[in-house]
């Protein structure tokens, strides 16, 4: 048991460390651009590497793509939502805003994926792979308000708030991980790659950013993919 109480506490430690690195760093816009393509690196090869090899073999490719178009046309229902203002500095906060939405949207799951280890170490491992990924989310969550708002402590709590969702997936999954068909978590894993791929697509790579700009932002988005090809191979 005590073990496992070690297993939130890295899951909350990734957006906790993002969140603070976020509000840290100077606020520049270049700067804004790297560490947002950075994260789309992390999450579409999550997306694409993990979320949706792990759905399809938990459920039928039917299913599988009615989930992913759930989770695609959730993110552009919340494009909907959230205004649009004329002023360029909104369109960090919308992004962050966005972000927020969706990350909590996919961090219910990981909590339940984080519970549904049989074993403490397997959580354990499980929970680590989540924080590291989330600290990149961390930052691009808080860095966005924090450039849009210049209000640094609310743009912490509202970064930090994203592990909220961790911690009730936790607790939900431990209560009734083995009741929950294979089917289902399969459907809602690819809702949540939909997710994460749309809000890459259409929020986090700066595809209306000048050459230059745009040019600057690959190593980072390139250095995410690595991030998460490296961590694959370490923790097997």
């Amino acid at each position: 048991m005590r073990d496992t109480i070690w297993v939130p506490v890295v899951a909350v430690l990734g957006p906790l460390v993002g969140s603070a690195i976020g509000v840290l760093l100077p606020s520049r816009e270049s700067l804004l651009r790297r560490l947002l393509a950075f994260a789309a690196g992390t999450m579409l090869t999550l997306s694409f590497l993990e979320l949706l090899p792990e759905s399809l073999s938990a459920c039928s490719p039917p299913a599988c793509a009615a989930g992913l178009a759930v989770g695609v046309f959730g993110v552009l229902a919340l494009h909907r939502l959230l205004p649009t203002a004329p002023n360029a500095p909104s369109a960090p906060r919308r992004t962050a805003l966005l972000m927020v939405a969706a990350i909590m949207l996919h961090n219910l799951p990981e909590g339940i994926a984080m519970a549904a280890g049989g074993q403490s170490r397997t959580m354990l491992l499980i929970a680590v792979a989540i924080a590291t990924h989330d600290i990149p989310e961390g930052i691009c969550t808080a860095a966005p308000y924090l450039y849009a708002t210049h209000r640094r402590g609310r743009a912490f709590w509202l970064s930090l708030s994203t592990c909220l969702p961790t911690l009730l997936g936790y607790g939900l999954g431990r209560l009734l991980w083995r009741g929950l068909p294979p089917f289902t978590m399969g459907m809602v894993t690819a809702c949540i790659a939909g997710l994460m791929i749309t809000i890459s697509c259409e929020e986090l790579i700066p595809a209306e950013a000048g050459g230059s700009d745009r040019l600057s932002a690959m190593p980072a988005l390139m250095a995410g993919v690595i991030l998460v090809l490296v961590l694959r191979q370490l923790l097997g």
